[in-house]
């Protein structure tokens, strides 16, 4: 098991989103090379291909689901939306 990084909270809505370098790279010279997140509030829309997902395309994301990110490409390339009228909001956890 490695090592805990940083982690971050983001409120997901109407526009999507991407995870925030200065927190996965903190320029500390240990950049994170696993993300483990978790969903909570309204139902989210996500893809790991750099695409930005819509409120009615990509992967379903709800509350209480975990989504594994196995590399720093699947870290950088992760984008997110809200899918229907409340907010949600994920829990970042980055290992190095």
């Amino acid at each position: 098991m490695a090592k805990v990084i940083n982690h971050e909270e983001i409120v997901v809505s109407g526009m999507a989103v991407a995870l925030t370098p200065a927190v996965y790279n903190p320029g500390n010279g240990v950049s994170a090379s696993f993300a483990m997140i978790t969903a909570e509030g309204g139902d989210m829309r996500y893809f790991v291909n750099g695409q930005n997902p819509s409120a009615a395309s990509g992967v379903l994301l709800e509350e209480g689901d975990i989504v594994e990110l196995p590399s720093i490409y699947h870290i950088k390339d992760f984008r997110v939306i809200k899918a229907g009228d409340d907010d949600g909001k994920i829990t970042v956890t980055y290992e190095g």
